[in-house]
């Protein structure tokens, strides 16, 4: 029967949503000031530049949003498994006991 080491993986899902919504926070931190140029653009660049920028900075937006909700969702699901695979376990010893 295979070994898991539950600790460890729940540790990994702490330090990858750790890791990466710090990475994700920058990022968020970063996008609004990109959306401030807006209006230097328009007048600067031809307007399809300056639509194309302006959809950019919306999408990239929600998708740093949307990648922090599935980092954060991944680690709940790791914990869930470990928890899973350890009350599987219990059960077992139990049945055998």
């Amino acid at each position: 029967m295979p070994e898991i080491d539950g600790a460890r993986i729940d540790r990994l899902g702490t330090e990858i949503e750790r890791e990466v919504g710090d990475i994700l926070a920058e990022a968020n931190e970063i996008i609004p000031v990109f959306r401030t140029l807006d209006q230097t653009l328009y007048t600067s660049v031809d307007v399809s530049l300056a639509v194309a920028y302006t959809l950019a900075t919306s999408y990239m937006s929600s998708m740093v949003q949307g990648a922090a909700e599935c980092f954060t969702g991944l680690n709940e699901d790791l914990t869930a498994s470990v928890q899973a695979w350890s009350d599987a376990d219990d059960a077992a010893a139990a049945d055998l006991s």
